[in-house]
């Protein structure tokens, strides 16, 4: 799909820019502004795409300067600070911003995969400068990623971040594969879930541990921890599909749904009540009035909502969260560690 015209565009941003429908662009815990290097690490971020081509910088800027939760990053940083306390850790700024690097990278490639529209309650890259820019522009960023990691001189990072990256578009082909599919099981969601998310924050915790020259055992407990969280934190975000009001969420809701995106939540459902299967393929396919669509919509939440699915997915993630945090006790008792506990406990409160 090419650009929209100046005029749609126009339309978009208005719609997309209203305040109740933008999401905040706060860090994810209060106390997170605090954490060393968070101001370093937005320039570098700006830096990193305002140094691609000059036909693709505006995309990878756009992208950047719209904010995010950060919370990979962030992740990062407190893992080098949590394996090493008391000790700044040489190469964690860089390998926090090869993070979100990584993270922003997969965000235009998806929007082009999805035909995304909007992206952190504005127009999504693509839409303002098309696929193919916003393409190169994730590709960018993710050779970005790579020299940074290898500058940061974390002995054993580039490997990692290799290994990661195989791993998320194991995640990304395996979700195209079963998307607008009915067959795909609980075991399918959780294994995407576990690549295109766990992969990247298991990489965080590894990373910031490898950065701080932790022993083994402890970049293996940041790593898992990594893994666990992130999990926890995708089975939160698919809920939202279903639990959010549209305003929240700045997207519509059951927009996932309406992708065919496989998620936990919806193979629970789907294997709990099967009529459900008939009635996904019908709202796939229907070429019908937007009125009739919205209310077969409406009908097909109702359903799905009585199957307890969410309240099965919700302890899922639970119990991801709660390995997670069981996951940090090879890790030096420190304020740092609890907070790191902390935000695996705010990873599953997210509400956009």
């Amino acid at each position: 799909m090419a650009a929209l015209t100046s005029a749609g565009l126009s339309d978009l941003v208005e719609a997309a820019a209203r305040p109740e429908a933008r999401p905040s662009a706060a860090q994810l815990l209060p106390i997170t502004a605090a954490a060393e290097g968070l101001n370093r690490l937005e320039r570098l971020l700006l830096s990193a795409a305002q140094g691609a081509p000059r036909n693709l910088a505006s995309a990878a800027e756009a992208l950047v300067r719209s904010g995010g939760k950060r919370v990979r990053p962030l992740l990062t940083l407190l893992a080098a600070r949590a394996a090493a306390p008391g000790r700044r850790s040489r190469g964690r700024v860089a390998l926090a911003v090869v993070a979100e690097l990584v993270h922003s990278a997969t965000l235009l490639h998806d929007d082009v995969i999805d035909d995304g529209l909007t992206r952190r309650g504005m127009p999504a890259p693509r839409v303002a400068f098309g696929n193919g820019v916003s393409v190169l522009a994730g590709d960018w960023l993710l050779a970005a990623s790579l020299d940074l990691a290898l500058r940061s001189r974390a002995p054993g990072a580039m490997e990692a971040l290799v290994r990661t990256l195989r791993t998320l578009v194991e995640g990304e082909a395996r979700q195209l594969a079963l998307r607008g599919r009915i067959d795909f099981t609980q075991d399918d969601a959780i294994a995407i879930a576990s690549k295109k998310t766990g992969s990247l924050f298991a990489w965080c915790g590894e990373a910031g541990a490898l950065a701080a020259r932790a022993r083994p055992a402890v970049v293996e407990a940041l790593r898992e921890f990594g893994q666990r969280a992130g999990l926890a934190f995708q089975i939160a975000d698919d809920l939202l599909d279903f639990e959010a009001d549209a305003n929240t969420l700045g997207k519509a809701v059951l927009a996932d749904v309406m992708e065919g995106k496989p998620s936990l939540p919806l193979a629970i459902a789907l294997k709990r009540l099967p009529v459900l299967r008939d009635d996904m393929i019908k709202l796939l396919a229907a070429e019908e009035p937007e009125e009739l669509r919205r209310a077969r919509l409406r009908a097909f939440a109702v359903k799905l909502n009585r199957t307890g699915a969410l309240g099965a997915a919700r302890r899922i993630a639970e119990r991801e969260r709660d390995a997670a945090l069981d996951a940090l006790a090879p890790v030096p008792e420190s304020p740092t560690r609890d907070l790191l506990a902390q935000v695996g406990q705010v990873l599953l409160s997210r509400s956009r």
